[in-house]
């Protein structure tokens, strides 16, 4: 098993609550990381069942 940033998970976790339509790429810029390591975290809290993607069409939303 992968060790993960607690920190950058909970950050993550509080940009998603604050902004439900926020990017992964805001997001990468935000934290200095790359995409790929937000769409793991994101993948994470998935798992977790902490969040859950929403999506009509075009429009996607994060529900926390």
């Amino acid at each position: 098993m992968k060790r993960f940033n607690e920190d950058l998970l909970n950050n993550i976790l509080k940009e998603l609550e604050k902004d439900n339509k926020v990017t992964q790429v805001y997001l990468a810029n935000k934290y200095g990381c790359n995409e790929r390591t937000i769409r793991r975290y994101i993948k994470v809290l998935k798992e977790q069942k902490k969040i859950k993607m929403e999506s009509s069409g075009r429009k996607k939303k994060w529900i926390v």
